[in-house]
């Protein structure tokens, strides 16, 4: 974790620098603001990966807990992202404000990533909620025909060839 380390210290310390020293005319309270938020959630994540990754021993010396494996997937690997994106929305932001529009990517890619599992979860639930009063009202003829024709046709031996 020492490149991570030094990477952590680099992007933030020349933002300051280069921020508050050198473009001091051009600073306003929002983008103050928005940096320290996200250095606040940024330093955050990445104490907690620190403590994680650590292992822990116990008085006497003997290992209790070897640390997680920082490259494994889940949300490790998320965290890191988090970091990842900072730090370039933080160097962008040098050159441009828009750079800050970079963060609305975090919500883009959780609803590409979990979109498909919640819609799945809506339409079960609203779907159990749908067919229960439609069961209990009772099917009309030809809804009974086609389930009896459909389950005769499942029940066929398929030959291929």
């Amino acid at each position: 974790m020492a490149i991570v380390d030094k990477a952590y210290l680099a992007v933030n310390a020349l933002y300051i620098i280069i921020r508050f020293v050198f473009q001091y005319r051009s600073i306003n309270w929002t983008e103050t603001i928005l940096y320290l938020v996200t250095v606040v959630v940024e330093s955050f994540l990445y104490l907690n990966l620190y403590k994680v990754s650590r292992p822990r021993y116990d008085p006497g010396g003997i290992l209790i807990d070897s640390g997680t494996d920082l490259s494994q997937p889940g949300l490790v690997s998320y965290m890191f992202d988090y970091i990842y994106v900072s730090w370039l929305v933080h160097l962008l932001s040098l050159l441009t404000k828009w750079a800050w529009c970079l963060y609305l990517a975090i919500p883009v890619y959780l609803a590409y990533a979990f979109g498909p599992y919640i819609l799945q979860f809506i339409r079960s639930q609203s779907g159990t909620a749908a067919t229960e009063p439609a069961a209990a009202a009772g099917d009309s003829e030809k809804d009974k025909k086609r389930q009896e024709k459909k389950e005769r046709k499942q029940q066929r031996v398929k030959y291929s060839r």
